[in-house]
């Protein structure tokens, strides 16, 4: 196994609207779409889709890579990790 760098280019797969979630910082941010995406490289991943409204998401919708800093990374250095998110490709 190896590293590479991937385009940030996925395909929406499925995904599911959360509208419960007791867990921190999950709960600030309810409803939010949890979805599973095909990279344009061949892995599939889990995480979020942002920036759409639940009613314009479709299976096959082209979508890109942002990243939502957490908040280690937004009260401090800048260093901390950020969280892989995705929107509809503009």
């Amino acid at each position: 196994m190896s590293w590479k760098q991937a385009s940030g280019l996925a395909t929406l797969y499925t995904w599911s609207v959360v509208h419960r979630n007791d867990l921190p910082p999950f709960g600030e941010r309810v409803p939010y779409v949890a979805a599973v995406f095909d990279l344009a490289e061949g892995p599939r991943m889990m995480t979020e889709v942002t920036d759409c409204a639940v009613g314009a998401l479709r299976i096959g919708m082209r979508l890109r890579v942002h990243f939502r800093p957490t908040s280690e990374a937004a009260a401090g250095d800048g260093d901390g990790p950020a969280v892989p998110v995705f929107r509809p490709v503009a």
